[in-house]
């Protein structure tokens, strides 16, 4: 399957007379996935993929987009959230996850404070459940959005010119999008006559100087964030073009179940950028990995304390000195050891600890006893603090569970997963905890030891001594 493959089957609902487009992938728990402007449930085929072996992947096409059917009605935000309810009900579809993106975001919300009983999570990345004003608008984007809002102007640029699809969307992706992928989202707006949708959007954008029953309706959906019952997750990507920083700390106050999971590099369009992350998110917040007890894990002592995280900005202590493979740096955060890197050189060996944590405080502490864990790691458990992505944090807790003396595959892990082994492997690559999470132990399948961050002496001297120490052949 290729990056611009959609190999989905397309159903179709009639709904007040006319047909909605959806997919609808897999069994297990109902994931709805709620696109926007001028997108269709075609930009989220990159992450239905890897989704739809656990979950029952649904995304539809709003009315007037993708292959849904283009009615000659107003298309306003209300307009657009009654087929959404409808939709919900033609289907009987309850205990709804809901992945919501662009003018998805304020449906979905609306959504799910209205029918609480319906939509049991809700996970949402470059939308806005709230008003706002134009000081927030991206500034490169203000001047297009502005005139795009202007009776005449927007109509030119629009719906003569094509300007939104041809321009705005691939400008809000960080990668160059393929000419195949273009040419699907192009597809519905061939004619003048079926961009009118498209251009019905900016103009229901809820910024002040324009109080209308959608900026009311949004404003409701804002005022009714603090009492949402359900569980969110908020995709961070940076830079990110709707949701920055001073927007994200103001939701993280309104909503009382707000988790966040940074996944990496996104502008806008992010089911471009960075589908993987986005699958890889959800999938370790809705089912976080749960390792299995064998009799031979029985039999060794209790793993590390673990504190997990997307990033840390906290205060760091470290120690530089020399341990039982040779000189390394250790840094401890509040949570337990977050960094364990053999290096040479005690100033390369900071630089690359300011460089991993940049917005921290680093203070420097004489205790040895830090390095004194790698004698033992297995039998003397330290608190540990992983932190990075979701998808590498569960590499790294699998890496965990792998016993001293054995060694597993990348393909191993990844079945285990239900990942890829490439995408295994980058994770490994970026663990930082030498030896306590132990990445030397996992190897290629054709026998070959794999790539270490500190080296293949140092990886091939650890697995030969295990080995021993455990009573296998080396």
């Amino acid at each position: 399957m290729g990056f611009a493959d959609f190999p989905f089957e397309s159903r179709y609902v009639t709904l007040n007379g006319h047909r909605l487009h959806y997919i609808d992938e897999g069994e297990g728990p109902v994931l709805l996935f709620i696109h926007g402007n001028p997108t269709s449930s075609y930009l989220w085929r990159n992450v239905i993929k890897p989704l739809r072996g656990q979950y029952r992947c649904i995304a539809l096409d709003l009315i007037g987009f993708g292959s849904s059917d283009q009615p000659d009605i107003d298309y306003r935000f209300l307009t657009h959230y009654r087929y959404l309810e409808d939709f919900v009900a033609a289907l009987a579809l309850s205990d709804i996850t809901l992945v919501l993106h662009d003018w998805g975001g304020p449906l979905g919300f609306r959504l799910a404070q209205q029918q609480p009983n319906t939509v049991s999570r809700l996970c949402f990345m470059e939308t806005f459940p709230f008003t706002f004003d134009w000081d927030e608008f991206p500034l490169p984007l203000r001047p297009l959005f502005f005139a795009f809002r202007q009776e005449r102007l927007g109509r030119f640029l629009i719906i003569n010119r094509n300007l939104f699809v041809r321009m705005v969307l691939p400008f809000g992706v960080i990668r160059h999008l393929p000419r195949s992928v273009r040419r699907i989202y192009q597809r519905p707006f061939r004619q003048r006559e079926s961009r009118y949708p498209v251009y019905v959007w900016p103009n229901q954008l809820p910024i002040n100087d324009r109080k209308d029953e959608t900026w009311r309706a949004i404003e409701d959906i804002e005022k009714g964030l603090g009492s949402m019952p359900q569980p969110m997750l908020l995709l961070r990507f940076r830079p990110g073009a709707v949701l920055g920083p001073a927007r994200i700390r103001w939701l993280l106050e309104q909503i009382p179940n707000l988790d966040i999971s940074d996944c990496g590099r996104g502008l806008h369009y992010v089911q471009e950028d960075n589908p993987q992350a986005i699958a890889d998110a959800i999938q370790h917040w809705l089912h976080p990995l749960t390792m299995e007890t064998t009799t031979e894990q029985a039999t060794t002592p209790a793993g590390p304390r673990l504190h997990e995280s997307d990033s840390y900005a906290g205060q760091l202590t470290w120690y530089y000195g020399e341990s039982r493979y040779g000189k390394a740096l250790v840094a401890e955060s509040t949570h337990g050891l977050i960094h364990f890197d053999f290096c040479d050189d005690k100033d390369q060996a900071l630089a690359r600890l300011q460089q991993r944590f940049p917005d921290t405080s680093l203070t420097e502490q004489p205790t040895p006893t830090l390095l004194a864990t790698l004698d033992h790691p297995d039998s003397a458990p330290t608190p540990l603090h992983l932190c990075g992505t979701p998808f590498q944090r569960q590499v790294w807790q699998a890496l965990l569970g792998i016993p001293s003396g054995s060694t597993r595959h990348y393909g191993d892990i990844a079945k285990q997963l239900g990942s890829q082994a490439r995408a295994v492997g980058q994770a490994v690559g970026k663990n930082r905890l030498a030896i306590l999470v132990p990445c030397h132990r996992v190897t290629r399948a054709d026998g070959g030891p794999g790539g270490f961050y500190w080296g293949t002496t140092l990886k091939q001297q650890l697995l030969d001594q295990e080995r021993t120490t455990e009573g296998h052949a080396p």
